[in-house]
């Protein structure tokens, strides 16, 4: 029971936080997804909109979760109490997103109306930009064929111990656990409902293939005061995230094919090491993506290289116009031949909603998505 709503607690904080350092480690240039000329970047208006968002966005993530503490020995049913605590966990987790999204539109218009009312010199600095042609050569990543191929080598593993052991699968196969880690649905045994989850594993590696792919290959974004040194920061960070991304790749694979094997095979006792297990997963995860996200910055803007000059850290104005980024997050550029652009708000790439190729990658998750739910709907 406790476990459970250790993991939502966690869950509801952890979600909190990373969704309200966003502005933290985010471009400096571009606070709340505004351009601003870098003379402006450190003003106290700025420093003090992210530290407010900061501030509101964690601490009502810490006050949520306080019904979670008392809530168990209030409602002593266990049935009722998972109730509970899924719709709450749920509701709490949609309501941050939301709620933080609405906050951030909230200090996105104060810096807007803000930019007006700055002198016209201030924007005539718009910079030029800069591209070092020699950067992904320079890429020292984990080889698309060797982050297929290791998820591949996983899933095979648990296919050809179902196909040769299939005789010895039990006729009813666990599908789902309850708060106290009890079995409260069974499968029958069939070849769909055994090669479920490996169907499942499949379907999410160009998932996986194609994230990867997006943040490797999406176009740089350097500082023409500094070009150097920032296409070295840039690629350490993308170095740096890239191997995390194959971990995640793996841990999730290895996740999924444990929790087959067990289902499969065991079914009774050893369950608290897949929870172990789970509990490890989101420590890494989450712990890896903090510190790689306070660390570096967006493509490595707050990392700091030994003789650095003030040059190599100040930040430089971002000549993109705010037309061109809806709300500061969804990029559209017809002009822009490039796929995959690194955001202005946030960690990671984006992509460029003007291409044919973006949408359909959307497509593609909105089927990934569909499919998943018609894999789980026809297991009796």
């Amino acid at each position: 029971m406790w476990i459970f709503n250790i993991i939502m607690i966690l869950t509801i904080v952890a979600t909190g936080f990373l969704v309200g350092i966003t502005p933290l480690i985010s471009r400096q240039s571009t606070p709340f997804g505004v351009s601003l000329p870098s003379q402006y970047v450190q003003d106290d208006k700025i420093k003090q909109a992210i530290k407010q968002y900061t501030y509101w966005t964690i601490g009502v993530s810490i006050l949520a979760v306080f019904p979670l503490l008392f809530v168990p020995f209030v409602i002593q049913d266990d049935k009722q109490l998972e109730f509970f605590l899924t719709i709450y966990s749920t509701f709490v987790i949609i309501l941050q997103m939301v709620g933080s999204f609405f906050l951030y539109l909230r200090y996105r218009r104060s810096i807007l109306k803000w930019k007006q009312t700055l002198p016209a010199e201030a924007f005539a600095q718009r910079s030029k930009t800069v591209v070092d042609t020699n950067y992904h050569e320079k890429l020292t990543t984990i080889s698309f064929k060797t982050f297929f191929l290791s998820q591949i080598a996983i899933i095979i593993v648990p296919i050809v111990l179902a196909v040769i052991y299939f005789d010895r699968i039990p006729e009813q196969i666990p599908f789902n656990w309850d708060i106290n880690m009890e079995v409260n649905r069974y499968v029958t045994k069939s070849w769909s409902s055994v090669l479920a989850i490996p169907a499942l594993q499949l379907l999410l590696i160009p998932v996986l293939q194609y994230a990867y792919y997006s943040f490797i290959k999406s176009r740089q974004k350097l500082s023409p005061v500094s070009p150097q040194v920032s296409s070295e920061k840039s690629r350490l960070f993308r170095e740096a995230w890239s191997r995390l991304y194959y971990i995640t790749a793996i841990l999730t694979q290895l996740l999924l094919s444990i929790i087959f094997l067990y289902s499969m095979f065991i079914q009774e006792g050893y369950f608290g090491w897949i929870i172990t297990f789970i509990v490890v997963f989101l420590v890494v995860i989450i712990g890896a993506s903090l510190y790689l996200s306070v660390r570096y910055g967006q493509a490595g803007e707050k990392l700091h290289l030994p003789g650095d000059r003030p040059e190599d850290v100040q930040p430089y104005f971002d000549n993109e116009d705010d037309s061109r980024w809806l709300a500061g997050m969804i990029y559209y550029n017809p002009d822009d031949a490039a796929i995959f652009v690194e955001k202005r708000y946030g960690i990671g790439s984006t992509l460029n909603m003007a291409r044919w190729q973006a949408w359909l990658a959307v497509v593609g998750l909105l089927l990934f998505i569909v499919l998943t739910i018609v894999l789980s709907l026809n297991l009796d």
